[in-house]
């Protein structure tokens, strides 16, 4: 009767932000396109804010609280204490898919693509929401098809802001600072997934201290964006799963994985520079 209550508090809680959701994402379409911003610099950002610049916050915000309230109603609070810092990995990808889409929607065309871009996006987002709340307790070996959605949904984020960073004029110590957050944050993620471990925080650090440091050296290189973003994704991702195997009595060749990640990188930036 306990577990039926609290399913049914979670389908109420569940169904009413996703409703608040839909109804601020298609808000966005009223919002006028061709808008008047006041310039600003701030630490290498040049930020152009209106008073409607705030929306895509404001609907993240509104993602990520709407989200602790949902995954309070939980079966593991009944084990133990209820915990921001617990929740806090699994807040941060509704909240930046939520803020993308906001953005996309307010810089698309009003028209039929409009539309199809915010139901595609809705639907992401909620499923994003529901994986987060079922893998607060699960691992990645009970729920698979959750896992591997949001890793692929973290590292694709990743290389889209890798991709938009490499084509940006955001001054060069405050690029390798946000890649440096990012990139901790997306390899925490998958170590958390693949089990609990007092290493998986520093294995992020030093994973995406990695990252950054070839990021600094690939800054004096001319390459594509696109290559840029891929060899950053694919190396975060090799190490990351390296760190998550490491093993002493263990041989180069037994990390399937890494190895075959980058093999793939190493192909696709090959592709991505003929085509």
């Amino acid at each position: 009767m306990t577990h039926q209550r609290q399913s049914s508090l979670y389908l109420n809680r569940f169904s009413i932000l996703l409703a608040f959701l839909a109804f601020g994402f298609a808000l966005v379409y009223l919002l006028p396109v061709d808008l008047s911003y006041a310039t600003s610099n701030i630490l290498g950002f040049r930020i152009q804010l209106n008073y409607y610049s705030f929306i895509p916050l404001l609907l993240a915000l509104l993602s990520a609280v709407g989200a602790v309230w949902v995954f309070s109603t939980h079966p593991i609070w009944h084990q133990e204490k209820p915990s921001l810092l617990r929740l806090l990995p699994h807040l941060m990808l509704p909240f930046i898919s939520s803020m993308i889409l906001t953005i996309v929607l307010r810089q698309s065309a009003r028209s039929l693509t409009w539309w199809v871009v915010y139901l595609t996006g809705y639907v992401i987002v909620a499923l994003l929401l529901r994986a987060e709340y079922v893998l607060i307790e699960e691992a990645e070996i009970n729920s698979p098809g959750y896992s591997i959605l949001v890793t692929s949904f973290s590292f694709g984020q990743f290389l889209l802001f890798t991709i938009s960073l490499k084509n940006s004029d955001i001054r060069m110590i405050a690029q390798f600072l946000l890649l440096f957050l990012s990139s901790m944050f997306v390899s925490y993620r998958l170590l958390g997934l693949r089990g609990s471990s007092p290493d998986n925080f520093l294995n992020a650090m030093l994973a995406s201290w990695l990252v950054t440091q070839l990021a600094v050296g690939l800054h004096y290189i001319f390459i594509r964006p696109i290559q840029y973003g891929l060899l950053l994704t694919g190396l975060l991702y090799s190490l990351s799963s390296l760190f998550n195997q490491l093993k002493a009595e263990k041989r180069w060749y037994q990390y399937l994985e890494p190895l075959v990640m980058a093999g793939v990188t190493i192909v696709l930036i090959v592709v991505s520079s003929i085509v």
